[in-house]
This record gives C-alpha cells, sequence and structure tokens, in this order.
C-alpha cells in the first residue's frame, strides 16, 4: 500500500495523538490512582457543602454561633448594665440591640455558608479535572499528492504552453 500512496497519494486522515508525553500521562495515572482511595469520603464531604447538608453546616458554624454566645451576647449586655443600669436589660435599646447583634450573625453565617460552597464547587472541580479532561486530541492530516500527480502536473502545465506554439506550426 506504501508504494501506491507513493504513486498515487494519500487520502486525508483523522489521527489522534496525545496530548500528554508518556511519563506524564504514567504521572498523571498514578495521581488519580493515589487520590481515588481518599476521594470518596473528600468528594462526599464536598457534595454535602454544596448540597447543603445541615449537620455539615452546623458543625461549620458551631464555632461562630459559640463566640456569639460566649462573647457578643455578654458584652452587650454588659454594656447595657454598666451604662443604664440593672433594669436597663428589660429596654427595647436592649432587645434591638440583641436583634441587631442577631441579624449581623446570620448574615456573617450566610455568607460564610455561600463562600464555603463556591469554593467546594471549585474544590470539586479541580480534583474532577484531570479525570474528565481529554487527554487526546483529533487533527487531520491533509490529502498527499502522489508521485505521479506532482509529475503530471507540470508536464500538463508545460504541455499547454507549448499547445499555441505547435498550432503556429
Amino acid at each position: 500500500m506504501a508504494f501506491m500512496d507513493f504513486l498515487f497519494g494519500e487520502k486525508s486522515k483523522t489521527k489522534t495523538k496525545p496530548i500528554y508525553n508518556p511519563q506524564q500521562e504514567q504521572l498523571l495515572n498514578q495521581i488519580l490512582g493515589g487520590i481515588q482511595p481518599g476521594i470518596g469520603s473528600g468528594i462526599q464531604n464536598l457534595q454535602n457543602i454544596l448540597g447543603g447538608d445541615q449537620a455539615s453546616m452546623d458543625a461549620f458554624q458551631a464555632p461562630s454561633r459559640r463566640a456569639f454566645e460566649q462573647e457578643t451576647l455578654p458584652t452587650i449586655a454588659e454594656r447595657f448594665t454598666g451604662t443604664f443600669g440593672e433594669g436597663s436589660q428589660r429596654s427595647s435599646a436592649f432587645g434591638q440591640a440583641l436583634g441587631q447583634a442577631g441579624r449581623e450573625l446570620e448574615e456573617n453565617l450566610a455568607s460564610q455558608r455561600a463562600g464555603l460552597q463556591s469554593g467546594a464547587l471549585g474544590q470539586l472541580l479541580q480534583l474532577l479535572g484531570p479525570a474528565i479532561s481529554p487527554r487526546q486530541y483529533q487533527y487531520t492530516k491533509d490529502r498527499q499528492p502522489g508521485f505521479l500527480e506532482n509529475l503530471g502536473v507540470p508536464l500538463a502545465q508545460g504541455a499547454a504552453s507549448a499547445l499555441p506554439l505547435m498550432m503556429l506550426l
């Protein structure tokens, strides 16, 4: 077949070529193989975060809520007691201060949750990226003219330019 291709040319062909050299491919396979045993729990954690699993969110938010209860609330109560006296904690201003602090806590927690979910999505895509990205690409090798075609074109051109001269004779 190679001799025929030499004479008459080769048709265009679609071929595939690996993106990575053999060493890179081997390293990528080792990395993917190495993370597969632990990836299950990591992906499960990321899915819990992305899905809004309440237990995961409670665990994440627990330190902020504890700090609110142990630091923020006593600070507000102390400020009202010290400034306005003993009965000031029954005032509407005290309730408003607590309400405002609670709203700020919930807003901060919602913002943290959104950031956590965004980060989890990025981590998940980063983990899955090498596994789902193509490792080969396709390209088309153009048709290659053969020897006879390469020889025939100049002969035909020569004959075409000589034809008017031959008619004059």
